[in-house]
């Protein structure tokens, strides 16, 4: 695997990371009237974080984070008490993943572009002359 791959990947994986440790404490930005939202019956008295395991099955998001989506999603039905139980026959929201997850990383996206874009140093020729260069 080139180098390029491995740290291109160690850092998505960073992103990831910073995004799941500060999930919880990061409001979700309210979701647009154009987000794709789709109704979901509950067939049986379910705990809400099973119900976020069910509906956004094998997502690299926080636990805490999709029950935050689905809390503002549902404020009537649901109240963000993880042990709090959905009753069966219940229709609730539950917008697109796509779009939460797009909501979730653009902050995180736009400051690791401003980053990169302030910094000159790598690529003015004149600034690179004072790097150290190892052999």
């Amino acid at each position: 695997m080139k180098f390029s791959t491995v740290k291109s990947f160690a850092g998505a994986l960073a992103l990831l990371w910073v995004c799941q440790v500060h999930a919880a404490d990061t409001p979700v930005e309210q979701l647009t009237p154009a987000t794709k939202v789709t109704q979901y019956k509950v067939p049986e008295s379910t705990p809400i974080d099973r119900l976020v395991q069910k509906v956004y099955a094998n997502s690299p998001l926080n636990t805490a984070l999709l029950r935050k989506t689905l809390v503002d999603a549902n404020p009537k039905v649901i109240t963000g008490n993880p042990q709090q139980r959905v009753k069966a026959g219940t229709t609730i929201a539950v917008p697109d993943h796509s779009e939460v997850v797009r909501l979730t990383l653009a902050p995180f996206a736009a400051a690791a572009q401003e980053a990169h874009d302030n910094n000159p140093g790598a690529r003015d020729s004149q600034a690179r002359k004072q790097w150290v260069r190892f052999p």
